[in-house]
């Protein structure tokens, strides 16, 4: 949804799949959730991997679109900061992630004249240490991570939690993401401005949308 951006004062990014991408990194995610499955319901790790696939399919049919990891284990009795402290010990994004100084200078370009969000379900030190490797740690105001309400996207009353904190008017705001359904939806049924990257070149289209470039 864009139109004319010139109110906008604050852009909020997702982080996973919008200012990187890696399969590695996904994968390993998967894995970890599949492990934890396992353990909590004291069954082998193919049959977590089981469990963990035919939730996620029933709650895709059940919300009409493809569910989060968060909710899927949710949905299977772990608790988000059980699933966040698994993820915390399990996954090393170190392995696959490296400073990018594409996206550094994307960034870089909208300090100044525009307060740039973070808006994830990853836990802080996750997000932190992703944000590191990347280069990027320096260049946000606040971090929204699963931590400020314990529910994940999308959820309205913690997108409006954060509207809040930030404070403006919805056409004040700019939200990037890379899953329609779950990070732009609801910024959407609000009237705020979004952008859908499918990948993070298209990051990229913001300074031709905020009228940096011809």
């Amino acid at each position: 949804m864009l139109r004319d951006l010139k109110q906008v004062r604050s852009i909020v990014f997702d982080l996973d799949g919008t200012l990187y991408k890696s399969d590695g990194l996904a994968k390993e995610i998967q894995e970890m959730a599949a492990s934890l499955v396992a353990d909590t319901r004291g069954v082998s790790l193919k049959e977590g991997r089981t469990l963990l696939r035919n939730s996620r399919k029933r709650l895709a049919e059940l919300l009409e679109e493809e569910p989060t990891l968060t909710r899927t284990c949710l949905a299977l009795g772990i608790e988000v900061p059980e699933f966040h402290r698994a993820m915390q010990s399990g996954v090393r994004p170190e392995r696959y992630l490296e400073p990018d100084p594409v996206l550094q200078a994307l960034l870089d370009s909208l300090v100044g004249g525009w307060d740039l969000y973070l808006y994830t379900n990853n836990s802080l030190p996750l997000t932190e240490k992703i944000l590191a490797l990347l280069g990027v740690e320096s260049v946000f105001r606040r971090l929204y991570t699963i931590e400020f309400n314990w529910t994940p996207k999308p959820d309205p009353e913690t997108l409006q939690r954060v509207l809040e904190d930030v404070g403006g008017p919805p056409d004040s705001f700019l939200f990037v993401g890379d899953r329609e359904q779950v990070d732009l939806k609801v910024p959407q049924a609000l009237g705020i401005p979004t952008l859908l990257v499918s990948e993070t070149p298209d990051l990229l289209q913001i300074h031709k949308i905020l009228g940096i470039v011809p």
